[in-house]
């Protein structure tokens, strides 16, 4: 078994874990700085007449209804991050076989 494969799993399992809960709980505001975001950089492909004016009240409005479903997936990433960091240590443990992909 190569051990940099397992300690690069387990850390890359650890940050997607902490992202997932850092979206989840909204830490620091962290969910709604994403959607903010992300709807900024979204906001170019929309495809709009030059004589037509589309005002950015629409964007606010829908803002909270973004971040509730950003909320969901980070809860949805932390759950499988830490299910593959507890499925790595029960391997560890077990002394099975660590699948990898060469």
């Amino acid at each position: 078994m190569e051990t940099w494969r397992v300690v690069a799993g387990a850390i890359t399992m650890l940050a997607v874990s902490l992202v997932g809960i850092a979206l989840a709980t909204n830490f620091r505001g962290v969910a709604e700085w994403h959607m903010r975001r992300s709807m900024a950089a979204a906001s170019v492909l929309r495809r709009v007449p030059p004589w037509r004016f589309l005002p950015d009240a629409a964007q606010e409005e829908r803002l909270p209804r973004w971040v509730l479903l950003d909320r969901l997936f980070g809860a949805a990433i932390a759950v499988v991050g830490i299910m593959a960091l507890v499925d790595l240590g029960y391997r560890l443990i077990t002394g099975q076989e660590i699948d990898t992909v060469k």
